[in-house]
């Protein structure tokens, strides 16, 4: 796009664990959502059904 400038990107120090990413406190938390419980609760179903190797577990 001809004559449109994109904003600087945001230069943020590292914290450990995090990259270079900025984490935004603002953001809702979707740790209890329902949809999420769900799928994490499917997961875990098919997870219990395979036979994981040794290393791996």
């Amino acid at each position: 796009m001809k004559g449109v400038r994109m904003p600087a990107a945001k230069k943020t120090k590292a914290e450990k664990g995090y990259g270079k990413m900025t984490i935004d406190p603002n953001i809702k938390s979707h740790a209890n959502d329902p949809f999420v419980l769900k799928k994490v609760e499917e997961a875990r179903e098919t997870l219990s059904k395979l036979k994981l190797p040794e290393y791996l577990k």
